[in-house]
């Protein structure tokens, strides 16, 4: 019989880069180029900080699917990957880029933190909370980890959550 694969909701970010963070499930520890599970969301907010980096790599919504498109300015060669969502709609998202936990230790905005710390409080009950004006942030942080463990949310979040 095998150990249970344990599975952890954790902030990440694109490696040495100030975008982010992304509440992402992880099947195990976080590799490099592992694929960890994101909502739609999530991808969406995956898809808007690329569309931000002018890389070289997009991505583009077909249906519910997601298709990430690259030219050689992103790599040697030009290509397109397509995500497809699971039976929960989340989207395996990764090996295009190295993922990292998010660093708090990198200049980030005040939105972000907040954002960050309600992923890492999700499956907490009686915490204290962002500063003033960000609970916004820090309940879409709280909301997207809950939806990736498809488990009841412990408090209810509030009417417009994660409203931009």
């Amino acid at each position: 019989m095998t150990a249970p694969t344990v599975q952890l909701i954790q902030p990440i970010a694109a490696d040495s880069t100030a975008y982010g963070p992304y509440a992402g499930l992880l099947p195990k520890e976080l590799g490099a180029y592992e694929a960890p599970l994101f909502t739609r969301r999530g991808a969406q907010h995956i898809i808007d900080d690329l569309h931000r980096d002018a890389s070289g790599l997009s991505a583009t919504w077909e249906g519910e699917s997601l298709r990430f498109t690259w030219t050689t300015d992103y790599l040697d060669t030009n290509g397109t990957e397509i995500v497809h969502p699971d039976r929960h709609g989340r989207y395996a998202i990764g090996g295009l880029w190295p993922w990292m936990e998010w660093d708090e230790d990198l200049p980030h905005t005040a939105g972000q933190r907040a954002f960050a710390d309600g992923v890492r409080e999700a499956s907490r009950v009686g915490v204290a909370g962002p500063p003033e004006g960000l609970r916004h942030l820090y309940d879409q942080g709280r909301a997207e980890a809950q939806s990736l463990t498809l488990l009841p949310l412990l408090t209810a979040v509030p009417a417009g959550c994660g409203e931009v």
